[in-house]
């Protein structure tokens, strides 16, 4: 009875303390940035109108989990052609989540406190860089997004690749 009680109190801790277990081990570091795209039709994506960035941080990543399907096949990176095809990579998924954050936060006439970028790095694990020991170009980098206040310096960062598969909402950047 009482091993269980313990793996009853470990899954509950992992389940709801897994943004805190994941940033207290692992890290992202900026190597480049990529371009962003901007979606063609702004109305693809439905928007709730509540102005706080968090909040739209959290409701566009749930957009992008439920529009995108995670795929390790080669696939677009334009947000517009995976509107149709619904199949991307981490390349995808932060294009997609980027493309349809800037806009929102455009819409919201937030665009000129907050930027949003599309960067690429590398993942370390307990300061180690885990990229290096993969054999696979795919997995020699990884996206994610930045979001930066311009005038406060704030800065939150997502994997929405991540967040589709363990909904983790936040990372933390060296």
């Amino acid at each position: 009875m009482k091993k269980i009680i313990i793996l009853l109190i470990l899954i509950f801790a992992g389940i709801f303390g897994r943004n805190f277990l994941f940033n207290s081990f692992f890290r992202y570091e900026i190597i480049k940035e990529r371009e962003m795209y901007s979606l063609k039709n702004k109305h693809d994506v439905q928007y709730r109108n509540n102005g706080d960035v968090e909040d739209i941080i959290n409701e566009n990543l749930k957009e992008t989990a439920s529009a995108l399907s995670f795929s390790f096949d080669p696939c677009a990176s334009d947000p517009n052609i995976l509107m149709e095809t619904k199949k991307a990579n981490c390349i995808g998924y932060s294009a997609f989540f980027a493309a349809s954050l800037h806009n929102r936060l455009e819409e919201q006439g937030l665009d000129d406190d907050w930027s949003v970028s599309h960067e690429v790095g590398e993942i370390y694990f307990l300061n180690e860089n885990i990229n290096a020991y993969f054999k696979s170009k795919f997995f020699k980098d990884h996206d994610f997004v930045v979001v930066k206040n311009r005038k406060t310096k704030e800065t939150i960062a997502v994997d929405p690749a991540l967040y589709d598969y363990f909904r983790i909402d936040k990372i933390i950047v060296k």
